[in-house]
């Protein structure tokens, strides 16, 4: 089974300190136990300065966003190996 791969786009500026404080929080509210719709929710509240009342960096924002859909990647392959292990030891 292959790693996943982790989530790139056009915009994902490792270099950037925006983009790494966007992807630090997204990691601090996973790893402190946050449910990821929440997170969902939460980025597509940050997106909206209208909702937010504050305009994020856009570097920030792909942080953030590129930190789920790295974590969406590692739970799915945890899933998907557990199940495929379970599978096997029943043959």
């Amino acid at each position: 089974m292959n790693n996943p791969t982790l989530y790139l786009d056009l915009l994902d500026d490792h270099t950037n300190p925006d983009h790494a404080h966007g992807r630090a929080d997204a990691y601090d509210d996973i790893h402190n136990g946050t449910h990821p719709h929440i997170l969902e929710t939460r980025l597509t509240w940050m997106t909206d300065p209208t909702i937010s009342g504050t305009t994020y960096p856009a570097a920030y924002l792909t942080g953030y966003r590129a930190q789920l859909a790295d974590w969406r990647a590692y739970d799915y392959a945890q899933r998907i190996t557990t199940t495929h292990n379970a599978w096997e030891a029943t043959r």
